[in-house]
């Protein structure tokens, strides 16, 4: 028994950081699809994890995106009708990235046009975006308290300070 739990000591102590190497990465997107969304969810699922830039991750993982799928009820033998949502998984807000709408005979085509989309969405607007939220969180902080609020890293390069007053605030902005 205790051979066991030293072998499997070691594979966890060898495997799992080769394992938060790889996923650390790749760009996490968590997608949902229920009912005839389901099998198009599936498929991006499939193409994220297969594409270089990306990984599906589970509703309990991280996620910097966050992609809604849903399809008009359909026949067996009807085209699949499905728009999604992308939205930026922020620490604060979850904010509207783009959305699309695709009709085709398969689920995997429905995918295909959706990952193209998906992936638009987040090169033209997810940076832009989360420095936004980042920096609303921080004017957030600034004008609850009294005190000094910490600057996320992203904007520290910014303001030249890992924590800023109100005023020390706006002093910076305003230059």
């Amino acid at each position: 028994m205790k051979s066991m739990v030293l072998i499997l000591f070691a594979f966890l102590t060898l495997i799992l950081p080769a394992i938060a190497q790889d996923k650390s990465g790749k760009f996490a997107v968590f997608v949902t699809g229920q009912g005839d969304a389901a099998p198009v969810a599936k498929s991006l699922i499939m193409k994220l994890n297969e594409s270089k830039p990306f990984e599906a991750v589970s509703k309990d993982g991280p996620s910097k995106v966050v992609v809604l799928i849903s399809c008009m009820s359909r026949k067996q033998t009807d085209p699949f009708v499905c728009m999604y949502v992308s939205h930026c998984n922020g620490a604060a807000f979850k904010t509207f990235l783009g959305g699309g709408l695709s009709v085709s005979t398969t689920a995997d085509s429905v995918a295909t046009n959706f990952l193209g989309s998906i992936a638009e969405d987040i090169v033209e607007r997810y940076e832009k975006t989360n420095t936004d939220n980042l920096r609303q969180a921080l004017e957030s902080c600034l004008l609850m308290t009294d005190s000094k609020c910490n600057v996320p890293d992203t904007l520290q390069k910014e303001f030249g300070e890992k924590q800023l007053t109100l005023g020390q605030y706006l002093l910076k902005s305003h230059q």
